[in-house]
């Protein structure tokens, strides 16, 4: 992916650029943009016989949704949503299609099979090897819908209008690859990686744009998560698929304003509240299940909630902890546990991989044994080494 590092040239209309508009210029150029963006990407798919529109709990989604109910039958529109009852992605997509009311297709994903054949399948589908187990589920979508729809995916909407920004910037490149590998772990139960690794290696050594532009957090976020992991998950190639997000007049536009009406995505926000007020007075997941126009102190109170929960559980994994509603697709934990199907696809994965004796510094059968026992939560390492094995099987490399 490149990186969106395009500003806005001075205006020589009298009008004032965007990095000196004030609040409420800047959110009427706002919904502007983004009303053009929708008008441009459906005049080259004007012929499209259905829009598949994944809305989750969050705001990308939903943005989507509002943008293209002025310019597209609601006929040829299918809002999608996934998860499990009483997630806030279960739940409050489903209020979201109703208001717009849209065709809705809700997939519990409890209800969806398990089995090594299919994930082997989908892995091979995949640009190139990732973390198999939560892109598989969202591939639902795609499998119920296929390859004649047009999906439209809110990739790098949140990312670029300040979600990811920190509250003090890195000040040295060195510094960003050490902040971004400690937030970039995709398992943090248990250490999996040999001794004397170093992600840093793994990275780009040297800046990728000047800091003046974008602040070198935002570089390694924006090239290498973003563009390397979850664009592989949300923008598969094999289908036809619309980001509106990265329409260059949306990226130089969100990217030129000052940096704090980007900071908690402040901007972005009063934007969709102003374009699309109905279906934005509705709860959110950004907001811990309240409206964004929730008071800051009953947020505050979600979210430690939350936070308090997160902690006792990783602190008590012995008890049967009910699914948390900010829940991202399944409770990994409580399924490897409970469902035959998943236990089984993963169990069988690991014991393949530990025959192949790739990983021989990790106990995988400690970590297993662990997890069942419920002394830790480790289905963050579990489906990770799982997909490992299958990735390996895909590319059809042999089992010793």
């Amino acid at each position: 992916m490149e990186l969106p590092v395009c500003v806005e040239p001075p205006n020589h209309d009298g009008r004032p650029a965007v990095h000196c508009m004030l609040l409420k210029e800047l959110v009427c150029e706002g919904v502007s943009r983004l009303s053009a963006v929708y008008r441009a990407l459906l005049d080259s798919h004007a012929n499209a016989s259905m829009h598949v529109i994944p809305i989750s709990g969050g705001m990308d989604s939903r943005a989507i949704l509002g943008g293209l109910l002025p310019y597209v039958d609601s006929s040829r529109m299918q809002a999608v949503t996934f998860g499990v009852p009483g997630t806030w992605d279960f739940d409050i997509g489903r209020m979201v299609a109703k208001e717009a009311g849209v065709a809705h297709t809700q997939i519990d994903l409890s209800d969806v099979p398990w089995d090594t054949e299919s994930l082997v399948r989908f892995a091979g589908e995949c640009e190139h090897p990732i973390a198999l187990f939560e892109p598989y589920l969202f591939h639902q979508m795609r499998v119920r819908f296929g390859h004649e729809s047009v999906y439209w995916s809110g990739f790098m909407g949140d990312p670029l209008a300040g979600s990811h920004l920190c509250k003090q910037d890195s000040t040295s490149w060195s510094q960003a690859m050490s902040c971004f590998v400690a937030r970039g772990r995709c398992c943090r139960s248990t250490e999996l990686t040999p001794p004397g690794f170093s992600a840093l290696d793994s990275l780009p050594q040297v800046p990728l744009a000047d800091p003046s532009i974008l602040c070198y957090d935002e570089q390694l976020d924006f090239a290498v998560r973003q563009g390397c992991y979850i664009k592989a998950i949300v923008v598969p190639r094999g289908y036809v698929c619309y980001a509106p997000f990265l329409h260059p007049d949306w990226v130089s536009f969100v990217l030129s304003v000052r940096r704090r009406y980007r900071q908690g995505q402040h901007l972005y926000k009063e934007i969709l509240k102003t374009a699309y007020p109905k279906l934005f007075s509705l709860p959110t997941k950004n907001s811990f299940g309240l409206p964004l126009s929730a008071p800051r102190w009953r947020r505050c109170l979600r979210r430690q909630g939350l936070r308090l929960r997160a902690a006792a559980r990783r602190s008590f994994p012995w008890v049967d902890w009910r699914t948390s509603p900010n829940t991202n697709y399944i409770d990994f934990d409580r399924g490897l546990r409970e469902r035959a199907d998943l236990k089984t696809v993963v169990y069988e994965s690991i014991q393949d991989l530990k025959k192949r004796r790739i990983v021989d510094w990790i106990n995988i059968d400690a970590i297993w044994n662990r997890h069942q026992n419920r002394q830790a939560n480790h289905a963050d390492a579990l489906t990770l080494l799982a997909s490992l094995e299958i990735n390996l099987k895909a590319q059809k490399t042999p089992l010793p």
